[in-house]
């Protein structure tokens, strides 16, 4: 009897010291968690030493971060440059910008902080289910915080882990503008042919059209081309070489809205230089090819002749252009005083020279390039 009651009171001892150990175990373990952000990449354990203090200060900063997008969009219109978090100029943003906007000190221990701007999906393949963006194909502003061996990427709506050094690297360069030399294929290039050839399997109205504007890289390319039926008919189309050398439209109705933002925010490492100086979308609507009514006025007050035959017209902003029968090629321009001062001009090229001395980026597309 008493060697049993010994057994138990033995027994009681080393069960509460079995619940005290792990009583100390666990709030050791959750004491661990706090400080040490733990994360799996390619199947090994990697611990990253980031005080909980820090964590909380490089989570307040992606708010700010997506609080001075928001806030200054409308200035800004943000751009995605190599990854990076730019102005529509191709400034840099800097965590100045993020201070002076919104009155806000970024702690000093975060001033080496870089500021990406990427669609969360491209972050997928370095963070995995890290990635909790619900839009994985919107762009988002990320903070990538430098730690031992790599970095700490995050965001307002992702919970952030480590990238190491060189998969940092492969993030930044997947991202790069650069596919090959930028050029203007001419009517006798493979890529010419390849990339009409698109466009005329996209709309058959612009099947052996008048192409206004053509540039390519070894990636992508751009047109801008109008039916040879109408010249106020004008598309511009965004494409990209697939490994046969086949292009195909990626994206459509680039005439319609602000072509640098909605490729840049579709496609990030698209080379914005293959673009035309000038904005077609700022013409939408006020295209037009039908100029009968300017030839009556020309023709009355006798600066044309009535004998003249018109067999192109089109006219976007301030210019009008005008071709005869008799081979008369006029460009019309209306100056700051209101009235229309009148060139003659011999071809094409010519009349694009006149132009660019009267404006600095005027709508060329309206010239006949054929």
């Amino acid at each position: 009897m008493k060697n049993k009651k010994t057994i138990i009171i033995v027994s009681t001892i080393v069960l509460v010291g079995i619940i005290i150990s792990l009583f100390l175990f666990n709030k050791s373990n959750n004491n661990l968690k706090e400080n040490i952000v733990k994360e799996e990449i390619n199947n090994k354990n990697i611990d990253i030493d980031i005080p909980k203090e820090t964590l909380d200060k490089i989570k307040e900063l992606n708010l700010k971060l997506d609080e001075y997008y928001m806030k200054t969009w409308d200035n800004n219109q943000f751009l995605s440059s190599y990854s990076y978090l730019v102005k529509n100029d191709g400034t840099e943003v800097t965590l100045n910008d993020i201070q002076e906007s919104l009155g806000y000190t970024v702690p000093e221990e975060l001033k080496n902080v870089s500021i990406h701007f990427v669609a969360p999906k491209t972050l997928k393949p370095y963070l995995g289910d890290k990635i909790l963006d619900e839009d994985p194909d919107i762009l988002t502003v990320y903070s990538a915080f430098p730690v031992d061996n790599g970095m700490f990427i995050s965001s307002k709506f992702d919970e952030g882990g480590f990238v190491s050094k060189e998969d940092y690297q492969k993030f930044v360069t997947s991202q790069s503008w650069v596919h090959g030399e930028i050029r203007t294929p001419s009517k006798e290039d493979k890529d010419y042919k390849e990339i009409l050839n698109a466009v005329e399997k996209k709309d058959k109205n612009l099947k052996d059209g008048n192409v206004k504007y053509i540039a390519c890289d070894d990636k992508y390319a751009i047109i801008i081309i109008s039916s040879t039926k109408d010249p106020a008919y004008i598309k511009q189309y965004a494409l990209q070489k697939d490994k046969n050398g086949t292009y195909n439209v990626i994206v459509d109705e680039l005439e319609t809205v602000n072509s640098k933002i909605f490729i840049n925010y579709s496609y990030t490492d698209f080379e914005l230089g293959l673009l035309p100086p000038y904005e077609l979308s700022q013409y939408n609507g006020q295209i037009l090819s039908d100029q009968q009514y300017v030839l009556d006025n020309l023709q009355e007050n006798g600066d044309i002749s009535k004998d003249e035959n018109l067999t192109y017209s089109c006219g976007a902003g301030n210019f009008i252009y005008l071709e005869f029968e008799s081979n008369l090629k006029v460009l019309l321009h209306i100056n700051s005083s209101g009235t229309m001062d009148i060139y003659e001009v011999d071809d094409y090229k010519t009349a694009l020279s006149q132009m660019i001395k009267l404006e600095a980026n005027p709508p060329v597309f309206i010239l006949n390039f054929e």
